[in-house]
């Protein structure tokens, strides 16, 4: 399947740019939490998938990208609910097809695939291993989707991503000002001095997370219901996964956007083991694009919770 972003692409240049110090202060979590940004042109990525959760009276949204015929990626932390259970198949919408919500076809999935090593988050620290698959039986003959390859090359400071989603367009987390179209917004990866200062643990953007600073262009960032969608980085003209959205704020406040925030992704490369494990395919077929596997027998196709 080839992955279709070339009319979002020719907007993209890797940028790089300096560091600048911040204080090493201690942050609790934040929220998992676009702001800012824009509004991707018709369909242009058509791997992205809009993802409802509902349990009882509740619901909560998240994102997800579709990496085989047969499975999408997304946070681990989109598919629990608050007493720690897995939500059902049943309760589970995936939209997709097209980047408007109201346009999009839904199924439900077979399968939900956790990490086993994920822990969630709390006031005290970060999470880890905030990943997860969901598996389909296959989308609607017909329908406007697409597989994207998985980046496994380094991810230097300063880079340029761009995050996408249908979360919140307002820094107050007010969820009335989800949109309808799925949005983009330019992100840069921080250096690791600066990035400690909201995860002390943090390595490197080669490690399993990946962490972006807002202060590079203020005003542009994830927030509510953006969780578990993908961030994509651009190499030579050519759109590939990057990270999916675990959490983000500021220092002591869930504000989004704010030029003191940050966002971290989970870095998907650097889970390609448990992605492997999880769909059954080798890691080649993720991010060198060979499509010989059973699942790929059955595509049904052309092939964001908080």
């Amino acid at each position: 399947m080839k992955t279709t972003f070339a009319s979002f692409t020719s907007t993209i240049s890797l940028w790089a740019v300096c560091a600048i110090s911040v204080s090493a202060l201690a942050v609790p979590h934040m929220d998992k939490r676009i702001i800012g940004g824009f509004n991707l042109p018709g369909n242009t990525a058509p791997y992205a998938v809009h993802l409802t959760f509902t349990t009882g009276e509740s619901s909560f949204v998240c994102g997800g990208t579709i990496i085989s015929p047969n499975h999408i990626v997304t946070a681990a932390h989109c598919v629990f609910d608050e007493f720690n259970n897995l939500y059902s198949l049943t309760g589970t919408k995936i939209g997709y097809g097209d980047d408007s919500i109201s346009k999009q076809s839904v199924i439900n999935p077979t399968k939900i695939t956790a990490h086993p090593g994920y822990v969630a988050s709390t006031i005290g620290g970060h999470g880890q291993n905030d990943i997860a698959i969901i598996e389909v039986a296959g989308f609607d003959s017909g329908s406007k989707v697409s597989t994207i390859l998985i980046y496994n090359g380094a991810i230097p400071t300063g880079q340029q991503l761009t995050a996408l989603g249908w979360g919140n367009t307002v820094s107050n987390n007010d969820p009335n000002s989800q949109p309808d179209v799925l949005k983009a917004a330019r992100v840069f990866v921080g250096d690791v001095e600066d990035c400690k200062t909201f995860d002390s643990d943090y390595e490197s953007s080669d490690g399993p997370l990946i962490c972006t600073l807002n202060k590079y262009d203020p005003g542009n960032a994830t927030c509510k219901g953006d969780s578990g969608t993908g961030v994509v980085i651009v190499v030579n003209n050519k759109s590939y996964l990057a990270g999916t959205v675990s959490e983000g704020g500021r220092l002591m406040d869930p504000t989004c956007g704010t030029a003191d925030g940050y966002s971290l992704f989970t870095h998907v490369a650097a889970q390609l083991e448990f992605i492997s494990s999880a769909t059954g395919l080798g890691a080649d077929y993720f991010t060198q694009g060979i499509r010989t596997s059973k699942a790929a027998t059955n595509p049904k196709g052309s092939f964001w919770r908080y």
